[in-house]
């Protein structure tokens, strides 16, 4: 969906949703520019630095600067350009599309992250549950099952608990709520990928959904509603995951769901 906006771009408001997903609002001046909706959250920099600009070009001012391997929040595109908010500073801006990816699409050394989910086997057999396992809660389980119920629904493997990933999900869930922020990037931790490697985690591809809800089912169903979030979910590299539900004062629950291929 395509909507008619006028740059330069300057966010004035933003609001973020317990699902990750971010709303733009923005200014107007006197040049007319297509502004396209982005189908992921977050973005990788894949350059050494990458700088911040008030509008999509570089004829426009810095505003902040951005190193390589940073996670930043996407909103938008527009004419090769990302809108960007910097979580850490809190910048919101444009950087160049040819120095920010997707998740899916970055493929640098010893940050590999997901690629398109392999295609459904219809001769899969449906799991509409996993058996229990072992240090596992009630509710990482429940989540657990619910999402091996859409691996199964799409003709894909159920995913298996690991037992370090599940540790490295449970600290990400604490440090959420502890430290009062919903993101990908963790000022303490960094990446999800910087996260994982921190603890020993190896991995060929990896990835990370995190929402904010009441319910384990109301976490799934988000997720399955947007598209970056089902990718994770439905990408049949995975075959392991790391899951951790933290009680929030704000959202109800904070739940942190790390994907992991080997």
């Amino acid at each position: 969906m395509k909507k008619r906006i006028v740059a330069v771009i300057l966010l004035t408001f933003l609001s973020v949703s317990v699902f990750g997903l971010l709303s733009p609002a923005v200014t107007r001046t006197n040049a007319e520019q297509t502004w396209e909706r982005v189908d992921f959250i977050s973005g990788i920099v894949t350059t050494t630095e990458l700088n911040i600009r008030k509008g999509p070009s570089t004829k426009h001012m810095i505003v902040g600067t951005l190193k390589k391997n940073q996670w930043v929040n996407v909103l938008a595109e527009i004419d090769g350009w990302y809108v960007i908010f910097d979580t850490g500073t809190g910048i919101v801006g444009c950087v160049s599309g040819k120095y920010l990816s997707p998740p899916n699409k970055v493929n640098t050394p010893g940050n590999i992250t997901p690629s398109t989910p392999s295609a459904p086997k219809p001769t899969a057999a449906p799991q509409p549950t996993t058996a229990p396992q072992a240090g596992l809660s009630q509710d990482e389980q429940k989540l657990l099952n619910l999402i091996n119920q859409e691996r199964a629904k799409a003709g894909l493997s159920a995913l298996k608990a690991d037992a370090a990933l599940m540790d490295v999900a449970r600290l990400k869930a604490k440090d959420m709520v502890q430290n009062n922020y919903f993101s990908h990037q963790s000022p303490t931790y960094g990446s999800p990928f910087d996260m994982m490697r921190q603890f020993g985690i190896s991995f060929k591809t990896a990835g990370e959904n995190i929402a904010g809800n009441s319910t384990e089912e109301g976490a799934t169903k988000a997720w399955m509603n947007s598209e970056g979030h089902r990718k994770n979910i439905l990408n049949g590299n995975f075959n392991y995951t790391g899951i951790g539900i933290y009680q929030s004062p704000k959202y109800g629950k904070i739940l942190v769901q790390m994907f992991i291929g080997r």
